[in-house]
């Protein structure tokens, strides 16, 4: 990154700084779409149904290739261009963009909008979130990128889940498991141990009855994150539980992503990754973003 991007000049300590950051922003970013793409073969399968993961090798019910992903990782880019043009959480905006990927398969990497749950199509049709279909965990996904341009001010991230999750979701147990993701991801960035939170809060253990498909989200993430030494291990954890291992996968894949820092995503995953070029560029984009406000406020 150089002053020609818009990023303030940087030496020394404060170098190293910055290239932790990068790291660690397109660590989450990269490691929601590989961690996505890792899932295919997992993704509405029973445990147990499938062999075990332990490469990228696409296939699933979409039959993509190695390193293709679908709506999971599309929202949340999706997303993260919101926030850069509109300088902030702009629901509106995001309802506009997502309206366009289901109808024209704008943002997504095939052209088509594949992937879409019945309750985000349902609320993208009609402008909120229905009261005749269960939420999702696909706004947990699209954390990633708010805790990205959040990175400095916690409380304002906070703030700013409801009218994101609002777009496609409604119900409060939704809200419930992105605040403690959003604190997850926020410390993550910040250099927080991970032992701090991989196991923390009421989640409960994989397995355990929980209310809501972002809750259960969470707590397959805090599982597999929990005595994780590195991204691979901790996302093939996530996946092979199958069902909605794409959200596992993209969860965990992103939190994975900001603690271990995108140089422990396999090289060999990366190359082959749909869009990496295009992710990367973002990551940068929401991070010139942050590194200029707290250069502003010096």
């Amino acid at each position: 990154m150089t002053p020609d991007a818009g990023i303030p000049e940087f030496d020394g300590e404060a170098l190293a700084t910055v290239a932790r950051l990068r790291s660690r922003f397109r660590g989450a970013l990269l490691g929601l779409a590989v961690g996505e793409s890792l899932a295919a073969p997992a993704q509405w399968a029973r445990p147990g149904s499938f062999s075990p993961i332990r490469d990228l090798i696409g296939g699933g019910p979409f039959d993509l290739a190695p390193g293709s992903w679908t709506d999971d990782t599309a929202m949340a880019l999706l997303l993260g261009r919101s926030l850069l043009e509109c300088r902030g959480c702009d629901p509106s905006d995001q309802l506009t963009r997502f309206r366009r990927w289901q109808r024209e398969g704008e943002g997504s990497i095939s052209g088509e909008c594949l992937g879409i749950t019945a309750s985000v199509s349902r609320a993208l049709v009609e402008g909120s979130a229905s009261v005749e279909i269960r939420d999702g965990a696909d706004a947990l996904v699209r954390v990633a990128p708010l805790a990205l341009w959040h990175y400095a001010d916690e409380r304002a991230l906070l703030a700013d889940l409801e009218p994101m999750m609002r777009v496609t979701s409604r119900e409060a147990a939704t809200l419930d498991a992105l605040h403690e993701f959003a604190s997850m991801m926020h410390g993550a960035l910040r250099g927080k141990p991970l032992d701090d939170f991989s196991n923390s809060g009421s989640a409960g253990p994989i397995g355990a009855r929980i209310d809501s498909q972002s809750a259960r989200a969470l707590a397959i993430v805090k599982e597999s994150m929990h005595g994780a030494k590195n991204w691979k291990d901790a996302v093939l954890r996530a996946v092979n539980q199958g069902g909605d291992a794409d959200v596992y996968g993209a969860t965990t894949g992103q939190l994975a992503g900001a603690v271990f820092g995108v140089e422990s995503i396999p090289a060999g995953w990366l190359a082959m990754l749909a869009g990496r070029p295009m992710i990367e560029e973002l990551a940068d984009a929401l991070l010139a973003e942050v590194l200029v406000r707290l250069d502003n406020e010096t």
